[in-house]
Formats: C-alpha cells, sequence, structure tokens
C-alpha cells in the first residue's frame, strides 16, 4: 500500500506544468538607438489599450510625420517606412492619446 502511495504522490508531482516566464519580450524601444530600413516591422509593448501616437521628429525637433494608432496591451507590431525620408538620423516617439511620451529611440536610416 505505501508503494502504491508513492508512485502515486510521484506520477502526481511529474505531470505538473511547467512554469515559463513570457514576460521577456524584446521591445524595439529597449535600446537608445537603432538601425532602420525601409519598410521594417518593429515590435512594441503597450501598457493598455487605447489611442497611441508614433512620431517622426528630425534632430532639430520639426515633426516630420505622424501616425495614430489603435493599440493592444501587451506586444504590438507596426511596419515603418522611411525610404523617402531625406534625413540621416531621426527620432521614434511614442505617446499615448493623453500627448504622455511612453517611448523614444533615435533611429539610423539606412
Amino acid at each position: 500500500m505505501k508503494k502504491f502511495i508513492v508512485i502515486l504522490s510521484l506520477l502526481l508531482i511529474s505531470c505538473q506544468k511547467d512554469y515559463i516566464d513570457e514576460t521577456t519580450i524584446p521591445s524595439f524601444f529597449d535600446k537608445d538607438n537603432q538601425e532602420l530600413s525601409t519598410n521594417q516591422s518593429i515590435d512594441f509593448i503597450l501598457p493598455n489599450d487605447g489611442i497611441y501616437f508614433l512620431l517622426f521628429v528630425d534632430l532639430q525637433g520639426d515633426l516630420i510625420a505622424r501616425e495614430r494608432f489603435t493599440g493592444i496591451e501587451g506586444l504590438n507590431t507596426r511596419t515603418i517606412y522611411v525610404g523617402l525620408l531625406e534625413q540621416d538620423e531621426i527620432y521614434l516617439m511614442l505617446y499615448n492619446g493623453n500627448d504622455n511620451k511612453l517611448q523614444e529611440v533615435k533611429l539610423k536610416l539606412n
């Protein structure tokens, strides 16, 4: 009877689901500087569902372009088109719907 209980307990312990930590998703905004090619997809994490803005700003602080999108909480993917830009370096900034800057990265365009 003791052998049966030991075998049953070992079987139950060995059948538990493994814990996998999925919170370490890399974000495009993790680094201060990034290189970007035309038509490149970027991944980033948003804290909540809602309206967000991606802004392209030149080094002097002038707005080049702005994209409004509806983001979802967690991982989001956007495709960036920079083929027509004349600048070699610009800033990509992420703002929420309340005009609060969430993240920023300096881009070197190829």
